[in-house]
């Protein structure tokens, strides 16, 4: 399953008189971890001021789930301004007016907008955001799929070719799969209906929205049936249990 990060811009501009001034010259930054080598944020600051002769504060917090950062945005009123969340949540975040548009004005600043590949910008378009076009208030940062990572050492490449896998007990308390509902029961609906894809019942993009009692009650069914095999779910440490060889396998992002 595509999975599509992307970096935009929040609302929630409202801040105390007194801190005016010293907000003007902040950037708040709000990250999945481990995506940036955060000295880049040194080099920003040093760029920033041969750009405008302006110092520059960065703040950059980070997050492991998607919901954990809507949430912080939502209800904490957090006043970021670049988040980088699923599109999904760009759906969400845009129908609720989190959002504020792109100021495309880049002044001595090449111009990302205009190398952004056609395809993406036709993926965002999709993006419903209650009369809002996604292109306006997000731009594209990471893409990549959802997969197996496995040890050779103890998995075969055959085994690691079906997400049936998730079901074999040679494999019990060896996997960990991601704390990510929405691209665990997307990927896991689209395994289960390979067979209505095939045919030309049901499109892939068409699996992605599916919501239905139906498909809820599979996944469910799927889940359920190799919970007992799972060691646990992570947001950010199934790596690390992998180099350690407390799992063999590990259903994650590969960007």
């Amino acid at each position: 399953m595509k999975r599509l990060l992307i970096s935009l811009f929040a609302t929630f501009c409202c801040v105390a008189a007194t801190m005016a001034a010293d907000r003007a010259h902040t950037l708040k930054v709000y990250n999945w971890a481990d995506y940036i080598d955060e000295t880049v944020l040194d080099d920003f600051k040093v760029w920033y001021k041969e750009q405008t002769g302006e110092e520059v504060e960065v703040i950059y917090q980070l997050f492991d789930i998607n919901e954990i950062m809507l949430a912080k945005i939502e209800k904490g009123k957090e006043d970021f301004d670049v988040v980088c969340p699923s599109e999904y949540i760009i759906e969400r975040m845009l129908r609720n007016d989190m959002l504020l548009p792109i100021n495309k004005d880049f002044g001595k600043t090449p111009n990302y907008l205009e190398n952004i590949s056609p395809y993406i910008i036709d993926c965002f378009n999709k993006i419903d955001g209650s009369g809002k076009n996604a292109n306006d208030y997000s731009v594209g940062y990471m893409w990549g799929t959802t997969g197996l990572l496995y040890n050779t050492k103890y998995v075969t490449e055959e085994e690691a070719s079906t997400w049936e896998t998730l079901h074999n007990e040679k494999f019990k308390k060896k996997i960990f799969i991601k704390d990510a509902f929405r691209d665990v029961y997307s990927t896991m609906l689209i395994h289960l209906r390979q067979k209505e894809l095939q045919e030309g019942l049901v499109t892939l993009e068409e699996l992605m929205y599916d919501s239905s009692d139906r498909s809820i009650a599979d996944v469910e069914a799927f889940l359920r049936a190799g919970k007992h095999l799972v060691a646990g779910w992570e947001a950010d440490f199934g790596k690390e249990m992998m180099t350690k060889e407390k799992a063999y396998i590990n259903l994650l992002w590969s960007g």
